[in-house]
């Protein structure tokens, strides 16, 4: 029996093993049945997890999987996924309802249809911002709210999902999740950078057509014969040449296709391939458009069909054939080099590559294709066509790996390559591929240098660089750490997993609610990593348990030896205060009122309650859309948003024309910078709540409803009617003694202190954690356990030396002739004497009796 339990011990919690061990007992179980209990037990255990610090809120706390939670997609939302060793491409709500159907073992509960799942795979981002392949476990759907929250970023990519659907951001240099409902424009979320994948090395023609015999690949006809073509297509540059010069060039029907262009090596290319196929092709010079043209015609009805089928026919419906996005980098390099001579524009004077289509799946395509090489481009659209634009730094990569046969585009990808090899060096800056949430750490690695921070306090204020950027920092860190011999491997392990990660992160350009007329939402869920990717390359948060709320965006706290060094060292300045709001009891049990109370507590700024804030250079003003859903869930008016912003903006005109908020400054002539920083600005205007409480999180506890709230201000919520005043609490000791007084503040010294050292698992007396408390608050004032703390008040200038410094505190005494008097503990151990506490205090005592009668005889 021990022996199976031993196997449990590092996968179980040793209660739980304990709970089993002893039920066994009394059940008095068969070996195999209690391998079977264990094995039971660890699958419900694993799928019980959560991630670690996800906040489980107030749905939760209401009921397990309440329909309310939705962290859902909407049901045409295409995400990648990896089956058969393939990838292919489906809308979540398709694929789901087809699994769903299929199943024997789905299952329901409070509203969720779920069933499980061992064969898919999809893309998920890793602690190290690397995109992996990891298995789905679950896939769920669950009815529909009657809006969505349609997110776009600047790089022209979109997500639609139900506002508590779970995102990722990057912050203190770790990927944390945050539901959609808390995200604002200028927030940053991961879009997919790398695609990593190469497995498929032939393609079997029988996949995608039919044929008359089954040996055989000739069709007859009455009057001639159709050539054939090979059984297998090795998935070669050629091979991807001339889909990519279809997807560009071609046109085709049931008879025939053609590939028009009057470059001699693109169409020379075409030749090559019809050649090798053993098919006879017709070569059409014409003037039929508005200029000359060439055609190169194949009469093959199989080759069409084939081609149609995999790619799709007439502009505004080809698409990358799904196979590609798995065939080896040969066939993907040729297949973007086939597109781009044929659709693409390399331009110099604007630093860019280009291409532009009447597909938006086809350019989303070959956007997914791009990553396969590293490249990330971004996407726009007019009223006439989609585009597709590479920044030029990316133009070495494009020239190593995909390259021209085209003299004049080969020309220009070489300068501009020149370009980005010159300009990253010295000055590139990124406009989109920026990394936020990486805290003080270039100051950091500067001042363990000995480098002046200028160079990176701008990028740490703005909490934003750009990978370049970032780049030649970590050059410039390398050569002088390797000069001066300092060892910044750590730090700069941090800086090489920024650097060298699989995203970019993607700024929120807009979000806006939008109606669905679906019947569900769905979502996946998947274990360990807990995300998956969307077809537009966007990487979201997913359920990683049916029946567990993953929508709260998380609250970060402090804890372990760095909050314990916060609490002791008396910091006016905390890393994450909290605070606690108990409410009154006519409101506390109440889930509606409770959800109220901790919308009006948030604090809003004026980007929260947006949904665009765009520039118009022509009026010389910044416009603010506004979200009106939102302003509504805030019981905001608009009378008193223009109110809120004026008074914020002093001497900016600020007008509300239906749902635009209009900022203009009273110079006409404002010039774009200032413009841009008056956008900034305001979107940091605060229109209501508690000033600095950034996340609200309502959970019940004992019973009752409480609201945790990140970021302290006692004054402000004491203001708030329905706050049960008596039990409000803060990890500020600070803000506590400044409301509640000197009493206050000790208890949470205490308060606090125990609960970091009760969460480490760590078993300590209070009493000393009370003394400690004492020692801090004597004197009516905070004072931390610091040398110009309570370590400063001491009399003996040996105590005060063997805490820090001890140089400088003996030199000091030197100075003025301070006297030690040794009255103390510290000082009589350093000097190997007895301490005049307890046996060591009589003595003493007896001497200065003996010293005041010799005094008293003399007087006398």
């Amino acid at each position: 029996m021990d022996k199976i339990f031993e196997e449990y011990e590092d996968k179980l919690p040793k209660k739980l093993l304990h709970d089993i061990e002893k039920e066994a007992e009394l059940q008095n179980l068969p070996k195999k049945s209690l391998e079977l209990v264990l094995k039971k037990v660890l699958e419900k255990y694993e799928n019980s997890k959560i991630s670690p610090g996800e906040a489980i809120g107030i749905i939760t706390a209401e009921s397990f999987g309440e329909p309310s939670t939705q962290m859902c997609c909407s049901y045409d939302e295409k995400i990648i996924i990896k089956s058969d060793n393939k990838i292919k491409i489906k809308k979540i709500g398709e694929f789901v309802d087809k699994k769903l159907e299929l199943t024997k073992r789905k299952a329901e509960a409070k509203g969720y249809e779920f069933c499980g799942d061992k064969d898919t795979l999809v893309l998920a981002l890793d602690k190290d911002e690397k995109l992996k392949w990891k298995k789905v476990s679950k896939l769920n759907r669950v009815k529909a709210p009657e809006k969505l929250i349609k997110i776009k970023t600047k790089s022209g990519r979109t997500i639609t999902a139900t506002d508590f659907h779970s995102f990722v951001t990057r912050k203190n240099n770790k990927i944390v999740s945050i539901a959609g409902k808390y995200l604002k424009i200028g927030d940053r979320i991961p879009s997919m950078k790398y695609l990593p994948e190469h497995c498929i090395t032939k393609l079997k023609t029988k996949d995608y057509i039919d044929f008359p015999s089954k040996n055989s690949f000739r069709v007859t006809r009455e009057y001639r014969p159709t050539k054939f073509i090979p059984e297998e297509f090795n998935l070669d540059w050629s091979f991807g040449w001339f889909i990519g010069a279809y997807l560009a060039e071609g046109c085709a029907n049931n008879h025939y296709i053609a590939i028009s262009n009057l470059n001699d090596n693109y169409i020379n290319n075409a030749k090559k391939f019809i050649e090798n196929l053993g098919l006879d092709y017709i070569e059409d010079l014409h003037h039929r458009g508005f200029a000359p043209s060439r055609d190169l015609k194949v009469n093959s009805s199989l080759l069409s069909r084939f081609i149609i089928n995999l790619c799709g026919k007439g502009s505004s419906n080809k698409k990358v054939p799904e196979f590609a996005y798995s065939a080896k980098e040969e066939f993907v390099s040729g297949l973007l080099r086939g597109y781009f001579d044929g659709d693409g524009n390399f331009t110099v004077n604007r630093r860019m590559i280009r291409a532009s289509s009447n597909s938006k799946e086809l350019l989303d395509g070959i956007s997914l294709l791009l990553t396969r090489f590293n490249i990330f481009a971004f996407k726009s659209k007019d009223h006439k066509q989609d585009y597709l634009i590479i920044p030029y730094k990316y133009a070495p990569i494009f020239l190593n790996k995909i390259g021209s046969d085209i003299q004049y585009k080969k020309k220009s990808l070489e300068e501009l390559t020149r370009l980005a090899i010159r300009n990253t060096l010295i000055d590139y800056k990124d406009l989109t591929d920026m990394i936020s949430g990486f805290d003080n750490i270039l100051i950091d690695i500067s001042r363990k240098l000995g480098l002046p921070t200028r160079y990176v306090n701008s990028a740490t204020k703005r909490r934003k660089i750009g990978r370049t950027a970032l780049l030649r920092h970590m050059a410039r860190f390398a050569e002088v750490a390797k000069e001066k011999n300092i060892d910044i491997s750590k730090e700069f392990n941090i800086l090489n997993t920024m650097y060298n990660s699989d995203v970019i992160w993607d700024e929120i350009e807009s979000i806006n609610y939008v109606s669905y007329g679906h019947k569900y939402v769905y979502d996946l869920t998947v274990p360990d990593l807990h995300t998956f990717t969307t077809f537009d390359g966007i990487i979201t948060h997913n359920t990683l348990n049916t029946f567990h709320f993953a929508g709260v965006a998380e609250m970060n706290v402090t804890l372990g030896l760095p909050r314990l060094v916060e609490i002791l060292d008396g910091r006016k300045a905390i890393s994450t205060p909290t605070m606690e709001i108990y409410l009154k009891e006519d409101y506390k049990k109440e889930v509606d009122k409770v959800r109220k109370i901790a919308s009006q507590i948030k604090e809003t700024m004026l980007s929260e309650i947006a949904s665009e804030f765009t520039i118009n250079l022509i009026k010389s003003s910044v416009e603010v859309k506004l979200n009106k859903d939102r302003m509504k869930d805030l019981s905001i008016t608009p009378l008193y948003l223009e109110k809120t912003v004026s008074e914020a903006l002093k001497g900016i005109n600020v007008k509300l024309k239906e749902d635009i908020v209009v900022i203009k400054p009273k110079t006409e002539s404002t010039d774009i910078k200032e413009l841009y920083k008056l956008k900034e600005k305001a979107k940091s205007v605060h229109i209501k709540g508690i000033s600095g409480i950034t996340q609200v999180l309502p959970v019940k506890i004992g019973g009752e409803f409480i609201i945790l709230c990140a970021g302290s201000n006692i004054k402000e919520a004491l203001q708030i009617k329905e706050v049960d005043e008596t039990r409000i609490k803060s990890n500020d000791i600070f803000e506590v003694l400044e409301v509640f007084g000197i009493e206050a503040a000790r208890q949470t010294i205490i308060n606090e202190a125990l609960k970091v050292i009760e969460n480490q698992g760590l078993d300590i007396d209070i009493r000393h954690v009370m003394f400690m408390a004492d020692v801090m608050t004597t004197t009516g004032k905070i004072k931390g356990i610091t040398r110009s703390g309570i370590t400063s008040e001491k009399e003996s200038v040996l105590a005060r030396a063997s805490f820090e410094t001890p140089l400088t505190h003996l030199i000091n005494a030197s100075l003025v002739g301070e006297v030690d008097e040794l009255n103390s503990v510290v000082e009589n151990v350093m000097l190997n004497q007895a301490v005049p506490l307890g046996t060591g205090l009589p003595g003493l005592l007896a001497k200065m009796l003996a010293r005041v009668e010799k005094e008293d005889k003399k007087n006398k």
